[in-house]
C-alpha cells in the first residue's frame, strides 16, 4: 500500500540513557555514526511509507532541525510538539485531523525486523481496527504482554509483568497499524495505547488483531542496549537496508595504525602512531585516538580524546570526553562530559 502516513512516537525524555540523552532526543543518537532514526526512515519507505509525523516533547528542536522537511530522506516530514505530555495514545488522538486512511503507529527507539508491508497488507485483508506485531521474548517483564486466542485476536494485555513466572512471553513491540474510527473509544487528553485505548477497544467489543513476527529486536533505552545496537549495525546482524559504514584510511590514521573488524569512522578522526582500533566500535566527528592508545567494542562519541596509551573497552564515552594518557575505562561505563575522566592505570587493566 503506497503512500501510508506513519507516526513516530518519539517524545520520551530518555532517562534511562542518560547522560547520552542530556543534550539530544533518544531518536538522534547516532549508531554507527548515523542519527538511529535513519534506519527507522530505510524500514518505512521499504514498506510504502511517504509520509511521517513525528509525536515530539522532549528536546525538540535538535531533532527538527537534523531532519527538516524529509526531502533528505525522500519522505515528506512534520511535527507535533506537546506542550504537554500526552501518552502514547494521546499523542496519536491530537492528529486525528492529519490521520484520514489507514495509518502507522511505531516507537522512535525500537529497531526490529517486523515485515511492514505483509503487516499492512494482513489488516487490510482483515479490515481488523487495530493490529499490533507481537514478539516472543525471554523476558518479557520489561514488555506488555499480550494474551491471544486461537486465531490471533487479542484477549488481554498484561503490562511489564514482574516475573519470574510469565502469563505468556509474546509482548507487544510498539508497531502498530491502525484505523482513525479506533479513537472513538477515548477522549482527548492523556492516554496510553496499552492501558487506555487497547482495553477500552476490547471492552467495546471490538477486536484487536496481532500479526507474529520473529527476528531481530532491540529497543535501545538503555546504555547496555545502545551499544549493543551499534555492535548489531557494525557486525551485520540488525536488519539494516544499507551496509554498516567502512572503516576509511583517510590521511589522519597513522600508517602504523591498526584498524581490525568492522569500524565506522566519522568526519576528522585522528589515529595516531602505534593506536589500535578493534571493533565493532564507532568513533564519532573530530575523535583523537593518539598515539599507542587502544580502543576496542565502544562507541565514542564527537570530539572525544583517548590519550598516549590510554585503554578504552566495551564502554561509551559521550561527546567532548578526554580519558588521560596511560589510563583505561570500561568496560560497561557511561563516560560524561567535557572533562578528562579518571581510570585505572593501563597496564594494571591490562594485567
Amino acid at each position: 500500500m503506497a503512500g501510508l502516513t506513519a507516526v513516530i512516537l518519539a517524545g520520551g525524555a530518555g532517562t534511562r540513557l542518560r547522560p547520552l540523552t542530556d543534550d539530544l532526543p533518544k531518536p538522534v543518537l547516532p549508531v554507527a555514526n548515523r542519527p538511529f532514526i535513519e534506519y527507522l526512515f530505510d524500514n518505512l519507505r521499504e514498506a510504502g511509507v511517504s509520509r511521517v509525523i513525528m509525536a515530539l516533547g522532549y528536546r525538540a528542536q535538535p531533532l527538527v532541525e537534523r531532519l527538516g522537511d524529509g526531502s533528505a530522506h525522500d519522505l515528506t516530514i512534520t511535527y507535533a510538539v506537546e506542550d504537554e505530555p500526552l501518552g502514547t495514545a494521546g499523542a496519536v488522538h491530537a492528529l486525528l485531523p492529519e490521520l484520514r486512511e489507514t495509518f502507522l503507529v511505531l516507537n522512535g527507539d525500537c529497531l526490529t525486523a517486523v515485515d511492514i508491508g505483509a503487516m499492512v497488507a494482513q489488516h487490510i485483508e482483515r479490515r481488523d481496527y487495530a493490529t499490533l506485531a507481537i514478539h516472543t521474548v525471554d523476558d518479557p517483564s520489561r514488555y506488555g504482554v499480550v494474551l491471544t486466542d486461537g486465531i490471533g485476536y487479542v484477549n488481554r494485555f498484561i503490562e511489564k509483568p514482574p516475573g519470574p513466572r510469565f502469563p505468556a512471553r509474546t509482548v507487544n513491540s510498539g508497531v502498530y497499524v491502525l484505523e482513525p474510527e479506533m479513537f472513538r473509544f477515548i477522549g482527548p487528553g492523556y492516554a496510553m495505547f496499552e492501558r487506555d485505548l487497547f482495553p477500552a477497544t476490547l471492552m467495546a467489543g471490538v477486536e484487536i488483531g496481532t500479526f507474529p513476527w520473529q527476528g531481530y529486536f532491540m529497543d535501545m533505552g538503555t546504555p547496555e542496549s545502545y551499544l549493543q545496537l551499534n555492535r548489531d549495525v557494525l557486525t551485520g546482524i540488525a536488519p539494516t537496508r544499507r551496509p554498516p559504514t567502512e572503516p576509511r584510511k583517510a590521511p589522519a590514521v597513522h600508517h602504523s595504525a591498526r584498524i581490525d573488524g568492522p569500524v565506522s569512522l566519522g568526519e576528522g578522526v585522528t589515529i595516531g602512531a602505534g593506536a589500535v582500533v578493534v571493533g565493532p566500535a564507532a568513533l564519532g566527528d573530530g575523535c583523537v585516538i593518539a598515539d599507542e592508545a587502544r580502543v576496542e567494542d565502544s562507541v565514542i562519541l564527537s570530539g572525544s580524546r583517548v590519550g598516549s596509551g590510554a585503554r578504552v573497552r566495551g564502554a561509551i564515552l559521550t561527546p567532548g570526553v578526554v580519558v588521560p594518557e596511560g589510563t583505561a575505562v570500561g568496560p560497561g561505563g557511561v563516560y560524561a562530559g567535557g572533562e578528562a575522566v579518571a581510570g585505572a592505570p593501563a597496564d594494571a587493566a591490562d594485567a
